[in-house]
This record gives structure tokens, sequence and C-alpha cells, in this order.
């Protein structure tokens, strides 16, 4: 059986938007102040404060992204992962748009460390962070995330990733040819395909799942993943990308 996938992301891509690893890291630890890390810090009830704090200042500085200790700073990390900055009253975290700075860094780092397992659902909560952040913030993100999919093996959430580069790409781009629309749309499509396929060796019942949901193991953040599937539909309109969708995902 395959391990990788055959499906190719369309060549302009990878000349538009270079594959980076840190770029997203580094664009976002620009946007996080002395204040905001240590905020991160104190995210696990303001337990080990200066112990998490020695461990996110290295990055926070630029320094080479290594592998992460299980618990500092992973632990503050991935409870900073969760906030939602939408809800004043939440916590860890902080609302607006110092909440989504401080989600969106924290979502990078796990994602561009070597020791970290990528998953839709840490993306997704950097995805919607970083369109509320901006051009900047998610030229960044797309530079990372065609380096992440150059590391990524064939896995259930892969589609997922596919899907996130192609929705930030369309949102950026002021004027995206109907031809790059439909490439964009096709390798998609493409990646999911190839995953069902995959997971159909398995067990013939993924022949027939839901569209994308049915490939991965977990629900969490799936209402976040429909509503940008429904952005990138009312954005295209009747253009190939919104067309593959709306063909395919109903909600």
């Amino acid at each position: 059986m395959l391990k990788e996938s055959p499906v190719q992301m369309p060549p302009w891509i990878r000349e538009r938007y270079p594959p980076e690893q840190r770029s997203a890291v580094d664009y976002l630890r620009r946007q996080i102040d002395e204040s905001m890390l240590r905020e991160i810090a104190e995210a696990d009830y303001a337990q080990d404060v200066s112990k998490h704090l020695s461990a996110l200042k290295p990055i926070w500085d630029g320094c080479e992204l290594a592998e992460l200790d299980y618990w500092f700073p992973k632990e503050v990390l991935e409870l900073i992962r969760w906030s939602e900055p939408e809800f004043p009253d939440w916590k860890p975290g902080t609302a607006g748009l110092r909440g989504h700075k401080l989600r969106a860094f924290s979502c990078a780092v796990l994602l561009a460390t070597p020791n970290f397992e990528p998953d839709k659902e840490t993306l997704i909560q950097m995805v919607d962070s970083v369109a509320l952040l901006g051009h900047d913030a998610q030229e960044a993100t797309a530079r990372f995330l065609v380096w992440l999919l150059d590391t990524l093996g064939r896995e259930e959430d892969r589609p997922f990733f596919a899907l996130a580069l192609a929705a930030i790409i369309q949102s950026i781009t002021e004027s995206l040819s109907t031809t790059r629309e439909q490439e964009l749309a096709d390798w998609v499509a493409g990646e999911e395909s190839f995953e069902r396929a995959c997971l159909a060796g398995f067990h013939e019942s993924y022949q027939n799942s839901p569209w994308m949901f049915g490939l991965s193991f977990s629900d969490m953040r799936n209402k976040r993943w429909k509503a940008l599937i429904r952005t990138v539909r009312e954005r295209s309109g009747e253009g190939p990308f919104g067309r593959m969708l709306a063909e395919n995902h109903n909600a």
C-alpha cells in the first residue's frame, strides 16, 4: 500500500510561497511582547512559571526549533492552543487580537517542532487566528504549511492541511484566476480521495464515509472546519473551488 500521496501540489504554490519551517513562528513571535510570553507561561494555573518561561524564551528569541520538553513549555503551549479569544471570560488566554496572537503563536510553535504530531484541531485554531491577524500573518502561515505538507506522510489529517493552505491562498490572493482556483480544488479533492482509498484498504466503510470528516478519528473543532468551508464557498461563489465543495460537502 502506498505510504506517500501521489497527489502533487500545484507547482505555482511552491513558487509563490517557498517552504519555510520558521516563517509562521518568526512572524508571530514578533507580535508577542514579554508580558504576553509571561501570560503563556502562566497558563497552567500560574504553576512553575519560571520553568515555562525559561523554556519559552529561546523560541521567542528566535533560536533553533528543537524538540519540546513534554511539560516545559509544551503544557502551556497546548493550553493556550485551546483558548477562545472571542469569549472574554475564557481562561487561560486573553480576549481579542491579543488573544489571537497568543493562540496563533502557540499553535505555530507546536506544529513546527519535531516531536509534535500535527493535527487538524491545532491547525484550525491557528488558521482562524491568523485570518484575523491579517495578510502578512496568513502569508507567513502559507509558506509554513507548504513546508509542513512536504514533511507529512500519508495520514488521516493530511487533506485538512491541504484545505487550510488552499483556503489561505484564496483569502490573500486578490485575483485568483479560474485556472488556479480549479487547480486548488483538484488538489484538495485529490488529497481527500487518496486518503479515502488508503483507509478503505483497512475497512470498506471508509468508501462511503462523509467527505473529509469521515476520514478523521476526531470530531473536535469540526464546526470550525465547516465554517471555513462555508467561507471558501462564499468567496468562490460559482467558481471551481466553491463548486467542488458544494458537490462534496453540504453543511
